[in-house]
């Protein structure tokens, strides 16, 4: 008790009171990609310490299955006009005419991994052959393991594939020999559980694209009054994941406090590994180059409906 009391001490403060009244902040909604996880953190410590309001601004957080799904309903601009994608699905999406720009970049390369049960010994990409890879449907990462298998060069004939929910128990119950998720989510958990695993980066193996990302509907962003919204939101979840990035341990608490239905373990262990991903340039920084890499990438490997240019996906202040 002491030791999270002294934790909580260093935190930033929670909200404080409030400089203008509830009905004078701008209520806007924000849609994040997959459900409250530490991949999202900078987001939610962000409206918990008091960032968003600061700039009169009153967040909600809606969920969606994927940052395919994310960066279509985004597209659309019905419901949602700002939230969470991943760079790949930003730059796939664009390629089919969805009006969507990436507004900031929070992960510089992907944090997808290929997990499998350390006792099987499938450590390189061509060791799956012959076994069974659990997929889900509509998830990035199916498009992940595309780029993976283009960039290797490898059959996808000789790897069975089966469509697994968003967890971990057809690995552990061994109806799978590998799935495939961010580091920081089902392998972070198997990890903090205390099992074995062996993980096989994509981005060691020819996946190198931006991930993470926050993205906006063009006819948002082109009236004045939603881009100036837009531009807070950019600032503020800045100040989230800068506080992920220097102080995970901090961060995890806090989560831990907001999400107490996640295990201690799981969220310290996550946490640490989403500071990882942050780290290198300032947070949140996209550049032409880091766009070039990303479509030069995803246009080898046949995964754009179209050529698109980096001005197309992203916004550079």
């Amino acid at each position: 008790m002491a030791a999270a009391i002294a934790a909580s001490a260093l935190l930033p403060p929670v909200a404080a009171p409030r400089a203008q009244s509830e009905d004078k902040l701008e209520k806007v909604e924000i849609l994040l990609d997959w459900r409250a996880l530490p991949t999202f953190a900078g987001f939610y410590i962000a409206r918990q310490m008091g960032a968003f309001e600061r700039r009169g601004l009153d967040v909600k957080f809606a969920e969606t299955q994927g940052a395919l799904s994310s960066a279509a309903m985004i597209g659309e601009g019905k419901q949602y006009w700002i939230g969470s994608s991943s760079g790949i699905a930003t730059a796939i999406g664009r390629s089919k005419g969805q009006p969507i720009k990436s507004l900031a970049v929070y992960y510089q390369k992907t944090p997808t991994v290929i997990f499998t049960r350390t006792e099987d010994r499938i450590a390189h990409p061509r060791d799956l052959y012959g076994k069974t890879l659990g997929l889900v449907p509509g998830s990035i990462t199916n498009e992940e393991f595309r780029a993976m298998l283009a960039a290797n060069k490898l059959d996808r004939s000789k790897i069975k594939e089966t469509s697994v929910e968003w967890n971990a128990y057809a690995l552990v119950e061994k109806k799978v020999d590998a799935l495939i998720d961010y580091d920081e989510m089902a392998p972070a958990e198997l990890l903090a559980e205390g099992r074995r695993i062996t993980m096989i980066r994509l981005s060691d193996f020819g996946v190198r694209a931006y991930s993470l990302n926050l993205i906006v509907n063009d006819a948002a962003w082109a009236d004045p009054a939603r881009r100036a919204i837009a531009e807070k939101i950019v600032e503020a979840v800045q100040e989230g994941y800068n506080m992920v990035k220097e102080r995970p341990a901090d961060a995890a608490t806090h989560f831990s406090n907001l999400f107490p239905r996640l295990a201690p373990r799981f969220v310290d262990r996550s946490m640490v590994t989403v500071a990882q991903q942050l780290s290198g340039p300032p947070t949140g920084v996209q550049t032409r180059a880091g766009w070039e890499a990303t479509i030069k990438t995803l246009e080898t490997l046949n995964l754009l409906a179209k050529p698109i240019t980096v001005d197309e996906v992203a916004v550079f202040n």
